[in-house]
């Protein structure tokens, strides 16, 4: 039981967690440049003592994603991985009842780099297209954005932000996952049978650790990252600091993809490096925490209506 509720512990040592260690060193590398650039100059002395603030890692807001981190973990072990199942077994079910209903996959001759290939870009795009749509629907629909609210509350941005869910939210992501690499996974299963390969980093799938790697710890955080005239394909650190902050609201919805936001005019681009201020407004911030949400009186209130979201298109 112990090992199980101690789990997070070892996060760091897990490629396929953007909290491992190497996406870690990655993120302290490209910070330490991207300061270097804003300030017009590199003092390490400066960097270091701003790395280990105490006030930045030991306040409130982090203390609570540090909570939620152990909270939502024993849930998703002891009861969501019970109830949802396992990816591996939704991916046989797949299969099966692909096989069952549609008999044998029609024959295609494709060398093993192709299937590979074929295969990592459409869990990719799946991958991604679901996170942004469950996304969207956190922030448009009032009863979701009750449990949402929780992860916007963080007045202070560290790579452990992203651990910060309400066990609701948790549940419908842990579902989203589950699902979508259950069925992209079956369906390609069913069509190539045993040719079917993957590219992969350590286990790990290669385009989601090679995301990861590319400085993906930066976007909670308070370091300014834009990735320029990237942005219209890939969204930036900067982007999502933006989507956290008060001034901003409904925008940049997407995890590694501009291209959904790009469709429902909700992308917007960083820009010049400014000040932020993160959190809810304190008249919505009340009643906020993971079992509080849907306490009687606490209204759904969102960071900021989509009609009046700022929004500058991507082109």
């Amino acid at each position: 039981m112990w090992d199980l509720l101690l789990a997070p512990l070892s996060v760091p040592l897990d490629p396929s967690k953007r909290l491992f260690w190497g996406c870690l060193l990655s993120s302290l590398v490209v910070a330490s440049v991207a300061v270097t650039i804003h300030a017009g100059r590199f003092d390490l002395r400066a960097q270091l003592r701003a790395l280990f603030d105490r006030h930045y890692w030991l306040n409130r807001s982090t203390l609570q994603d540090v909570g939620l981190l152990f909270l939502n973990n024993a849930i998703r072990l002891l009861v969501l991985v019970p109830i949802v199942g396992s990816h591996l077994a939704l991916t046989l079910a797949t299969g099966r009842f692909l096989q069952a209903n549609l008999g044998d996959a029609p024959s295609l001759e494709l060398p093993w780099f192709a299937i590979a290939t074929i295969y990592g870009l459409t869990f990719f795009v799946a991958e991604d297209a679901s996170r942004f749509f469950l996304h969207l629907a956190m922030h448009r629909c009032p009863l979701l954005w009750r449990f949402h609210r929780v992860h916007h509350s963080a007045r202070t941005l560290t790579p452990l932000t992203l651990f910060r869910q309400h066990p609701v939210e948790q549940a419908l992501y842990f579902a989203r996952g589950t699902v979508v690499f259950g069925v992209v996974s079956g369906f390609f299963i069913w069509l190539f049978g045993r040719h079917l390969t993957t590219f992969d980093i350590l286990g790990v799938d290669l385009l989601g650790f090679l995301f990861n790697m590319a400085a993906a710890n930066l976007r909670h955080s308070h370091v300014w990252l834009s990735f320029g005239p990237l942005e219209r394909w890939f969204v930036s650190p900067a982007q999502h600091q933006l989507h956290h902050s008060r001034d901003h609201g409904n925008v940049n919805l997407g995890s590694y993809l501009a291209i959904w936001d790009r469709i429902l005019g909700t992308a917007h681009r960083a820009g010049a490096k400014r000040e932020l201020t993160f959190g809810l407004p304190e008249s919505s911030a009340r009643g906020v925490g993971p079992f509080q949400s849907l306490r009687r009186g606490a209204a759904p209130t969102r960071a900021m209506p989509p009609s009046t979201a700022t929004t500058s298109p991507v082109t």
